[in-house]
């Protein structure tokens, strides 16, 4: 054997080495795997306007007819809805830039008076005939307007009606002359509207509240005070509209009552703050059954 031979030899056996070194190594660890996806969990949905978690909305009938207190009321119970309305808001809208709504409302009720009266004792007259015996009569409308009294004071919708009541109390004030009955019953629906705004809102807030609550309630929910508040309230009337306003609001109120005159109703005074915020706002955290 020559010398180059064995040269080849020793290449081939250092090679052969080599490979079964390689082959004994450890490998290098595999890379670490990802870190876990982090559900992003949204905050559940509020109620607008600082409402109350649970709230029953008027419904909307097959007419397309939204069925509150003022559904299917006579020209006269509209005049005297609305007069009722500017009534609650000159008690509740008390912030400087609402004067003007108590200085229409403090016009309309003594220069016209008269036909006011007239209105309120064909509505008398329209119980006494349904109900019979007067007092029954006397107590089921003052309940009626008590109700509708409540209904104009919902403190969720206070800050859009306070500024609607602004607009028809400065419409008024800026009228050289006005027949009473026409203009009552012309902004009837104008004071209809920001509740029927509210009640569009909170139907959506529901839609949403129960979309997360189908979606992340079983392991968040008990972290969310709106999904505690919904889940306390089964078995359970839900207040509406008509109802105690303080029932009706997630801010504590200071609610008084005045009576009216007229009809013996009771009218809610309770001013709402509308720079505070009452709803807590918490961050969804996992209950404890589920966060192994």
């Amino acid at each position: 054997m020559n010398r180059g031979s064995n040269i080849t030899i020793r290449m081939a056996a250092v090679a052969a080495g080599i490979a079964v070194l390689g082959a004994c190594a450890t490998p290098p660890p595999p890379p670490p795997p990802p870190p876990p996806v982090v559900e992003a969990v949204p905050i559940r949905p509020q109620p607008p306007g600082q409402a109350s978690y649970v709230m029953t909305i008027p419904r909307v009938n097959s007419l397309g007819q939204r069925e509150t207190v003022h559904l299917g009321i006579s020209d006269d119970e509209k005049v005297w809805h609305f007069r009722s309305a500017w009534n609650v808001a000159a008690l509740n809208c008390l912030d400087p830039q609402y004067q003007p709504i108590l200085d229409a409302y403090s016009s309309y009720i003594k220069d016209y008076a008269r036909p006011l009266k007239q209105v309120n004792d064909r509505i008398d007259a329209e119980y006494r005939k349904e109900y019979g015996a007067r007092r029954t009569a006397i107590q089921a409308r003052e309940s009626q307007m008590t109700m509708v009294y409540n209904y104009f004071a919902l403190p969720p919708a206070r800050a859009d009606f306070c500024r609607t009541a602004l607009g028809v109390s400065q419409q008024y004030l800026a009228a050289e002359q006005i027949d009473p009955i026409a203009f009552a019953l012309a902004n009837f629906q104008t004071f209809e509207g920001p509740f029927e705004r509210f009640f569009v809102a909170y139907e959506e807030y529901q839609r949403e509240s129960a979309a997360w609550d189908a979606r992340y309630g079983d392991r968040y929910g008990s972290s969310q005070p709106g999904y505690v508040a919904v889940k306390n309230a089964y078995g359970y009337q839900a207040p509406q509209p008509g109802s105690d306003p303080a029932t009706l609001t997630a801010t504590p109120l200071q609610e008084t009552k005045v009576v009216d005159p007229d009809t013996g109703a009771q009218i809610p005074v309770a001013p709402v703050d509308e720079t505070r915020s009452s709803l807590p706002v918490v961050q969804p955290i996992p209950s404890d059954d589920n966060s192994n």
